[in-house]
């Protein structure tokens, strides 16, 4: 069965280093945070000149943010460097980072070994590429209350284009709460062919930190992930009075069962920024490229490009440096 295990979303702090044991402790810089526990270059990020999550000061690079900075005051104060990275941010760590070829047991196993350390937010999708979960199945099962949660908290958020529901979402668990689940049509999402229903664990506080440690007593993510599902929340059959005596549906063993022994996955799409800068000149330049190739020819245009390598920026340099390194060109 193909089936996928992967971190979708990643917020952590780390408050103070420890300097030794007769001198005491200091505040990480974001610059330490990026170096020493993302394994990125920190030239890469760039300051957005806004607040966020309680920082007066935050660094950014590809959807993954460094706040820093607390804010003065009795509630903000103590709070440290907190990095937070969504689903695109998650696939550009992955890319970009040094520590290969598992970033992320790596930056768990740095967060576990960190006295100072807390994950506040991680977000597990498990996906199914095969076809053994169906929406409209699972839409009709949660409005039928045909669910075994201790979660009472059970919503279908839908929209529609016309008489054709264009995307659903099934939510079990409050908003708040320490644990939710998210399930819906990834494919459709994306806008991409074939089948990708995506079931995601959204967990908090102390559910975050156990998982993060769990990952790293050498458990595999998807043994994990089954376990945590199967605790939490199972669709049924009512063919018994007592809920806890009814038939699990086939259906969603099976897909509980393909995530057992699965080790985290490394997508290889993510969308680089040096990818990004060769559509860009390609769909805005190349016309203008080729008024120049014709008329002063193909040498006047890389002796432009090799007299503009004085003026690069640190963070281009660190993308050229990059993108050297991941595709093996250094």
């Amino acid at each position: 069965m193909k089936a996928e295990v992967s971190v979708d979303w990643l917020t952590f702090t780390v408050t103070t280093k420890k300097l030794g044991d007769k001198v005491g402790f200091a505040e990480y810089t974001p610059q330490e945070v990026i170096e020493n526990f993302l394994g990125m270059d920190p030239d890469l990020f760039e300051e957005t000149g806004s607040s966020l999550l309680g920082y007066d000061r935050v660094l950014r690079f590809a959807d993954i943010v460094v706040c820093y900075e607390p804010r003065q005051n009795d509630y903000f104060k103590d709070m440290g460097v907190c990095v937070s990275m969504s689903g695109q941010g998650c696939r550009a760590f992955e890319a970009m980072s040094s520590y290969q070829p598992s970033p992320f047991a790596a930056l768990f196993q740095l967060l576990e070994d960190t006295s100072g350390s807390n994950v506040s937010r991680l977000d597990i999708a498990c996906d199914d590429r095969a076809g053994v979960l169906d929406m409209d199945r699972i839409i009709d099962k949660t409005q039928r209350n045909e669910i075994n949660s201790r979660m009472t908290k059970r919503s279908v958020v839908a929209s529609w284009d016309g008489l054709d529901r264009s995307g659903a979402t099934v939510y079990v668990g409050s908003p708040s709460s320490a644990f939710r689940l998210r399930i819906y049509d990834k494919a459709l999402e994306q806008g991409t062919t074939g089948h990708w229903v995506r079931v995601e664990m959204v967990m908090r506080a102390d559910n975050a930190n156990a998982f993060v440690h769990e990952v790293t007593q050498g458990n595999p993510v998807g043994t994990l992930a089954a376990q945590v599902l199967n605790d939490k929340f199972v669709f049924i059959d009512r063919d018994d009075g007592n809920i806890s005596r009814c038939t699990v549906c086939s259906w969603w063993a099976e897909f509980v069962g393909s995530l057992e022994y699965l080790h985290l996955v490394t997508r290889p799409e993510v969308q680089q920024s040096v990818a990004r800068i060769d559509r860009w000149v390609s769909d805005q330049v190349a016309p203008s490229l080729a008024v120049l190739a014709q008329t002063f020819g193909v040498q006047h245009i890389v002796e432009i490009a090799l007299t503009a390598q004085d003026r690069l920026t640190g963070q281009q340099r660190a993308l050229i440096t990059d993108f050297r390194r991941l595709s093996g060109r250094q």
